[in-house]
C-alpha cells in the first residue's frame, strides 16, 4: 500500500431519495464545472437557444469544460457570430488547450492560445448568448447581480431544492460565481436533468434539451479520451455526465431516474474514473458488456515508463444501498 484516497458518494433519484451513498453523502464542496448544465439551462428558457439557431451540439458546448481542439475552438467562435460577440468579450482568461495535442500543436505552428481554447469559453458564451436574450449589457454579465447570473442563481435553485439563501457562491476559476452543496443536491439536480417529470413545462423542457445534447455529444462537453466520452463508448450514450475540478464528477441515467455526485477529499482526479465505474457497478446499472468495457476503469494498472507492470489501484468502498 503506498496511497490512500478518500471519497464521499450520493446516488439521489429525481424525488429526493437518497438511494446508494458512501462516506458522507451531504458533504459540501464547490460544484465547479459539474453545475454547468444548470448554467446553461437558462438559455434555453430565455429563448436565446432558439433565436440563435443552436442545434444539440451547439448546446453542448455551452455546458462544456473543452479540451481546446481545433473542432471545440471553431464551434464556440460560430456562436460568438451568431450574437454578435467577439472573443474580447469573454472575461474567462486564457490557458493552453487541455488536450495535449492540441497544445502541442499551437507550439510547433508559433502560436499562443488565446480565450477561445479556455476550457469554459463554450459556457462563457452561452452567458453572453443569455445577456443577448435578457437584452442585458454584455459588460459585466460574471458580476453576481447581473441578470445573467441572477437567471443562473435562480435556476440552480430550482434545479436543487434549495432556498437561494443557502445557496453560497464563491468565484470559480473562470471568473464567474461557482456554487456551493451538498453532494445529495448535486445528485438530486442530475437526477431531475434526465428525469424532468414534474418539474415546471419550461424547467423540463430545458432539461430535457440540454440533456439530451449531452448525452449525443460527450466530445463538444470535454474532449478526445475524457471520461465523459469514455463512458458514452462503453454504455452506448446512455449517461449524461460531467466533471468539475477539484474531483467533482456528476453523472445521470435518464431510464433509471437517477442522479450521483461524488467528490475526492484531496481534490486530486486520478481516481475519479476508477471511482466512477465502481460507483456504477455496485449500483447494479451496468450491463455484462458495459462492465467489460469499463475494465480497464475498473481494475486500471500502473505501468513504469518501461511500460512494466509495478502496481494497481483498487476500489475498497462498499456502497450501502436504502433509503436515508
Amino acid at each position: 500500500m503506498e496511497s490512500r484516497v478518500h471519497a464521499d458518494v450520493a446516488v439521489v433519484d429525481s424525488v429526493g431519495q437518497v438511494r446508494f451513498w458512501f462516506g458522507d453523502p451531504n458533504r459540501a464542496t464547490f460544484w465547479r464545472s459539474s453545475a454547468k448544465p444548470f448554467q446553461a439551462m437558462p438559455i434555453i428558457e430565455s429563448g436565446g437557444a432558439e433565436r440563435f439557431g443552436f442545434g444539440s451540439r451547439e448546446v453542448a458546448i455551452t455546458c462544456a469544460s473543452h479540451g481546446g481542439e481545433p473542432f471545440h475552438v471553431a464551434l464556440v467562435q460560430d456562436l460568438l457570430n451568431r450574437i454578435q460577440a467577439e472573443p474580447q468579450d469573454l472575461i474567462c482568461g486564457v490557458h493552453p488547450p487541455s488536450h495535449r495535442e492540441s497544445a502541442l500543436a499551437l507550439v510547433a505552428q508559433g502560436q499562443e492560445p488565446f480565450v477561445l481554447h479556455n476550457n469554459c469559453s463554450g459556457k462563457h458564451t452561452g452567458m453572453l448568448t443569455l445577456a443577448r436574450a435578457l437584452n442585458a449589457p454584455l459588460a459585466g454579465y460574471e458580476q453576481p447581480d447581473h441578470p445573467v447570473q441572477q437567471a443562473i442563481r435562480a435556476n440552480v435553485a430550482y434545479m436543487t431544492g434549495m432556498d437561494p439563501k443557502s445557496l453560497y457562491t464563491g468565484v470559480d476559476g473562470c471568473g464567474v460565481p461557482c456554487f456551493y452543496l451538498p453532494l445529495t443536491r448535486m445528485a438530486y439536480s442530475y437526477a431531475r436533468l434526465v428525469d424532468p417529470r414534474g418539474l415546471d413545462t419550461s424547467k423540463a423542457g430545458a432539461a430535457m434539451i440540454i440533456s439530451e445534447a449531452m448525452r449525443l455529444h460527450p466530445e463538444l462537453v470535454s474532449g478526445t479520451g475524457r471520461l465523459e466520452v469514455t463512458l458514452a463508448e462503453a454504455a452506448n450514450h446512455r449517461f449524461v455526465s460531467k466533471g468539475g475540478a477539484e474531483a467533482v464528477f456528476c453523472l445521470g441515467i435518464p431510464d433509471k431516474g437517477l442522479g450521483l455526485a461524488v467528490k475526492v477529499d484531496d481534490g486530486n482526479s486520478r481516481v475519479i474514473p476508477t471511482l466512477v465505474a465502481a460507483t456504477l457497478e455496485q449500483m447494479g446499472v451496468l450491463s455484462m458488456e458495459e462492465r467489460r468495457h469499463l475494465q480497464p476503469l475498473l481494475h486500471p494498472e500502473i505501468r513504469n515508463h518501461a511500460s512494466r507492470l509495478v502496481g494497481d489501484i483498487r476500489v475498497t468502498m462498499q456502497l450501502v444501498s436504502g433509503r436515508l
